[in-house]
């Protein structure tokens, strides 16, 4: 009997699943909803945009307002780009260029010819990785990202879902994909699931019912799958408390968060904040907008996205017409003007415009992804492929080749540890606006030469007393007898925003007479062109190589870079580097 009811059961499920409806959505739905996302992405970031890392240790208290969104938009009569909606529309841009089916390799091409500033963490690491030589996805690898772990990939990919409809697994694939453009790790879970969420909401209205298919796509040992089933158990045990459950989230990752990955910009933090502003919002943009806003961290992300999504849902006419026109003038939603503010050589342009090529691109994607289209009473009808999956394109992940270290590394055989500066300040280094986590640093220069290259307690940081005097620093060594090399290596620690690189290194050696004199070495990769923050590698490698010489001392010097502080609070901090490790290789 038993046996007879599981055989009946599987039956009804065999013939449910062959008499389920393929998934249908016409073209003006299709166009209605993407209309949505665009928009409501826009009202998200803009509004938000006002209240970006403002409420930390507690949440924000409303009613707010929003006096420099107002002032922005009509500055430049329209929307502006801002770096939650800029980068979705430079990957429109390379889609129309280089077709649906884009490459880590024309993705690296298009981030170092438009994006040239107001990138930061995860994405600004990214972007210096891809001028120091690397393509993705060794741009988001722990190894060589520091910020892997932060906010990043979540707000920038978005589009990949919404060209998608009814396809989550493909959208949460490609989601994926391109989250390791920037991040590693569990750091790309949150974008899988948004991915996953957005795709599933042109044919599913049902909040909690999207997130939890959505947590789905996430292997269940997945830290952000945990947190997700513990925001709606939050949710269901304080319905009408989003603040008791932002205590709990906030206590758990941000409180409590580990120092390697605690950050007000945590991925797994702040796309938590994202899921409570979406399950407390009801629905409503205006709602998640607030309650998004009032949930702080880096709260401009999850309101962009969390709209946006409720924009896929309701379409354009749940876009809130006091938030898209607010000046009497326009009789569209953001005087259908994008500006863009932010990115080079990319257009400014019609929002319509926008969204009719984002239209276009979602049929394409669709046909290529085993659905079809047919005419209705004049009506483009298009039949999805529900099971569509995401193929990865086949390629390499680009790199330079290094010289060859033949010798051994006389470093730890040195006598003496050549430094200007051989202690860290540590009151300079607390008044810094700082990314890096604390773990990463040590603080005199005797790491340099302990055969470590990164991870915690690597780096020294050479930051001295405050002053925005031009500073020469140098790292060498002294050893007690003659050595012969021909290689020295030098290795960058994680860099802080404001600092820590050199605008130019060169090698020097000590000759017989005591006097410093310049080596006539080639650099491997190439020295980056501009000392500009976007143009630096985090935990990059550079090789001296030359003719051999025998000295009893050598070291790397050069000038530091002295950039203003980004952020208000810090207005003059000295130069410094971050080091490492200096490997100096005996010549054979």
């Amino acid at each position: 009997m038993k046996r007879l009811l599981t055989i009946l059961s599987l039956s009804v499920l065999l013939f449910a699943s062959c008499s389920q409806k393929p998934l249908e959505i016409s073209r003006t739905q299709l166009h209605d909803k993407i209309a949505g996302a665009w928009l409501g992405q826009m009202v998200g970031n803009i509004y938000g945009l006002e209240y970006e890392n403002k409420f930390v240790d507690e949440p924000g208290e409303g009613p707010f307002v929003f006096n420099k969104a107002m002032k922005k938009m009509a500055a430049v009569d329209g929307a502006f780009s801002d770096d939650d909606t800029d980068v979705e529309y430079l990957y429109l841009l390379m889609m129309e260029k280089y077709g649906i089916d884009i490459t880590y390799a024309q993705i690296r091409e298009g981030w170092m010819y438009h994006i040239r500033d107001r990138v930061w963490l995860a994405n600004r690491a990214a972007l210096g990785l891809m001028h120091y030589g690397f393509t993705p996805p060794l741009t988001g690898s722990k190894e060589y990202n520091p910020h892997w772990f932060q906010i990043d990939p979540q707000l920038i990919n978005e589009i990949w879902a919404y060209t998608a409809p009814g396809m989550p697994a493909y959208a949460a694939g490609i989601s994926d994909w391109a989250a390791r453009i920037t991040s590693d790790d569990w750091a790309a879970s949150p974008t899988v699931v948004y991915g996953a969420m957005y795709s599933e909401a042109f044919f599913e209205s049902d909040i909690p019912t999207l997130i939890r298919h959505a947590k789905n796509y996430l292997p269940k040992g997945d830290r952000f799958r945990k947190i997700i089933d513990e925001c709606l158990e939050l949710w269901k045990k304080n319905p009408d408390d989003w603040k008791a459950s932002r205590k709990v989230i906030a206590d758990e990752l941000y409180v409590n968060e580990p120092d390697i990955t605690k950050s007000i910009w945590n991925a797994d933090l702040n796309g938590a904040m994202g899921i409570l502003a979406l399950l407390y919002g009801d629905g409503d943009i205006d709602k998640t907008l607030n309650i998004g806003c009032a949930l702080g961290f880096d709260c401009d992300n999850q309101t962009a996205t969390m709209c946006g999504l409720l924009g896929v849902i309701n379409g354009i006419q749940g876009v809130p017409l006091d938030r898209a026109m607010p000046f009497e003038h326009w009789t569209k939603p953001f005087n259908d003007r994008y500006i863009n503010v932010t990115r080079y050589d990319m257009p400014d342009a019609s929002i319509e415009d926008i969204i009719d090529r984002t239209v276009v691109l979602a049929e394409k994607i669709i046909l290529a992804r085993g659905g079809s289209q047919r005419e209705v009473d004049g009506e483009t009808i298009y039949t999805i492929n529900a099971k569509a999956r995401f193929n990865k394109p086949v390629e390499a992940a680009a790199t330079f080749v290094m010289p060859e270290k033949k010798g051994r590394n006389l470093a730890p055989e040195a006598a003496e540890i050549l430094a200007l500066t051989r202690e860290t300040d540590r009151a300079t280094l607390d008044s810094c606006w700082l990314t890096i986590p604390v773990s990463y640093r040590a603080y005199t220069v005797d790491v340099i030469n302990d055969g470590v290259v990164g991870g915690p307690g690597a780096a020294f940081y050479s930051l001295g007393s405050k002053s925005n005097a031009p500073k020469q620093d140098y790292f060498g060594y002294r050893w007690n007898e003659p050595v012969t090399t021909d290689m020295i290596s030098f290795h960058y620690g994680p860099l802080e925003e404001f600092g820590g690189w050199y605008s130019n290194l060169h090698a020097e050696y000590l000759d017989e007479n005591g006097v410093w004199k310049a080596l006539d070495a080639s650099v491997t990769p190439d020295w980056p062109y501009c000392d500009e923050v976007f143009f630096q590698p985090h935990n990059g490698e550079f090789i001296f190589t030359f003719p051999k010489v025998t000295t009893t001392a050598v070291r790397v010097i050069g000038d530091d870079a002295v950039l203003i502080h980004w952020h208000k609070y810090t207005k003059a901090v000295s130069a410094f580097i971050s080091i490492t490790e200096l490997e100096v290789y005996e010549a054979k």
